[in-house]
This record gives C-alpha cells, structure tokens and sequence, in this order.
C-alpha cells in the first residue's frame, strides 16, 4: 500500500467513513517500521518552523540514520509526541476493531475478566464507568439495553452509574443485588467469600436479595452474609475510603489478618499460607499506600508477634514467640 493511500485511510478512520477492512489494512501498515519513519518524516516537514535550517537538517539526518539526537530537547520532546501518536492511534483502531465485533455479537455477553494483580477501567455503553479491582469478573450485555441495565459481578467493583430514570441500573452478585437509577457506589462480592459488601458514595440505591431488600444513603454500608442471608446496614465516616483500590490505597479498619491475606493474595498475585492459624484471628487498622510486599510484611512483623519467609509467591506466615509475651503485655 502506497504512503498517500495510508494518509487518505487515517482521515477516513478520523471522520468515521472507513470500513472494518480497511481499518485492519491501516493496522498491518502501523506495525511497519518504515511506514512510521515516513510518517514521521512528513509530519516534522510539514512542523513549524521552530528551529535553524543548519540544525534541522543535523536531526534530519541522524533520524534517517536511526539515530536519536540527545543534545535537541525541542526535537525529542516532538518525536516523542509523534511516536505517542501512532500508539494512540493503533490503539483507537484496535478499539474500534473490537467495538465493531461486540456489536455483531447482540445476543451474546462480555465478560471483562482481571487478573491478580490488575486493576481495569472501562466504560460501559451507557457511558457508565466501572473500575474492576484484582481477580474479578464483569459481565453484561444481553440484559443491558433501553429497559434494563443489568450486569453481573464476582469480586468488587466501583461504579459511577449514568443517570437514565427508564433504565434502572442493576448488579447482580451470588444472589444480591444492588439497584440505582444515577448514583456511585462500590461493591465486593467475591465467590470464596461468606459475605458480600456494598458501600454508596453518592445517590441513592436499593441492595439485598429476592426476599429482603433495603434502601442505602450516602456514606453508608450494608453487609450480606451469603449463609444466613441476613443484612447489617451501618453509617461509615467516608464512603471513597471503601474505593480508594482504585488508586492502590488499601483501607482496613479492625480487619483479621484473615481477610487482609485474602486481599493481599488478589493485589499482589501471591498465596498465604498459615502456618499458625492463631494468627488469622489477629486485627488490624491502618491504610496500606503503593508499597511492595515485602515493605508490608515487614511491618507486620515489626508491629506484631508474626515471622515469614517466602518462597517463590507463596508467603508463610508463623509466630514470632519471641515477640509473644511483649505483644500480649502490650494489649493489657
């Protein structure tokens, strides 16, 4: 494919009259270096004039050289700009691409499945945003439409739901659910857990299962016990706290060690294994910030009576009896 037919796809693909064919042809050819040097060198003739002809000319040369000049910040900081061009724009095309073959699929769902250790953002259709935290799925699509807007979540999500009063917006975990028509709000529900937590942030929503359901307010939080399908519901100081994963702050207030191993192990993509299950019962309080693992561990080691030794990603946790009778000194 010749340079200019390249051109002419790209102002197609930007006024939106180019078809999925073409679109993959564009694609194949953004992969090829050559092309991108092309690109790249009729975007800098067609540049401002910014600098001397006498240095221009140098970078010119040393680009065709594949040479990338060091000493010009202005050149650099614009090479840089063009190269983050074309990865935003092989990335829109690779978007477009699979918006195009979703849509194909109407009566199917997508499933947005993130690993240990990853977090995503997206956008739903309706212009929904959803932030899905480590080892969670999200479903939707067949029951996401005009009437309906229902998705399916194992694991925890933060929403901020798009107001649509025709719409009403749904999430459906292991047999509860949360309803909200405009509203933000975070729900965890993840299958090896007993219970499912939901925390509303702003609006108002409708949680509980096919037999209970009650209304929340802003800043409060219900939890759901999965076994005896019973419901608390109780005020918290900040909702955004129960959010803050997004930002990889992790909030804990009187928390077994238990359950912070099992956050840990989905953050972190790690495996904890209790040696002494007298641990799994101590309680802890305090934000975690973007810090390593080992960092971490090695508070907990410095602030309780707990020893570990890792090997490959499996974390052993034991007593630190040394530290035991200080400890226990320490909480009378």
């Amino acid at each position: 494919m010749d340079k200019n037919k390249n051109i002419q796809l790209l102002e197609q693909f930007f006024n939106g009259s180019i078809t999925k064919q073409e679109v993959k042809q564009l694609l194949n050819e953004l992969k090829n270096d050559e092309f991108e040097k092309e690109w790249m060198k009729d975007q800098w003739d067609q540049a401002p004039e910014m600098m001397n002809k006498a240095v221009q000319k140098q970078i010119m040369a040393n680009i065709k050289a594949d040479i990338v000049p060091t000493r010009t910040f202005k050149m650099k900081q614009w090479l840089a700009v063009a190269a983050t061009l074309l990865l935003v724009l092989t990335t829109s095309l690779s978007g477009y691409l699979l918006y195009e073959g979703q849509n194909k699929k109407l009566a199917g769902d997508m499933t947005v499945t993130v690993e240990k250790g990853q977090k995503v953002a997206l956008t739903l259709p309706d212009k929904s945003r959803v932030w899905v935290n480590s080892g969670s799925t999200l479903t939707y699509g067949s029951r996401f439409n005009k009437h309906e807007r229902i998705v399916e979540l194992n694991g925890e999500a933060y929403f901020e739901v798009a107001k649509n009063k025709k719409a009403p917006f749904i999430v459906e975990s292991h047999g509860f659910s949360v309803e909200a028509l405009g509203t933000a709000f975070d729900v965890k529900a993840y299958a090896d857990e007993k219970q499912i937590s939901t925390v509303l942030m702003e609006g108002k929503v409708e949680v509980g299962d096919a037999l209970n359901k009650i209304n929340l307010t802003p800043n409060q939080k219900v939890t759901y016990n999965r076994e005896t399908k019973s419901m608390h519901k109780s005020d918290v100081v900040d909702g955004l706290i129960y959010a803050d994963w997004r930002y990889n702050k992790l909030n804990f207030n009187s928390e077994t060690f238990e359950n912070i191993a099992s956050v840990l192990e989905r953050n972190y993509n790690v495996k904890f294994v209790f040696e002494a299950q007298s641990l799994k019962k101590y309680r802890y309080s305090g934000t975690i910030g973007n810090t390593s693992l080992e960092s971490l561990l090695q508070i907990f080691a410095m602030t309780s009576p707990v020893s570990y030794h890792m090997k490959d990603s499996v974390i052993y946790m034991n007593e630190n009896k040394r530290m035991l009778p200080f400890y226990k000194k320490v909480l009378k």
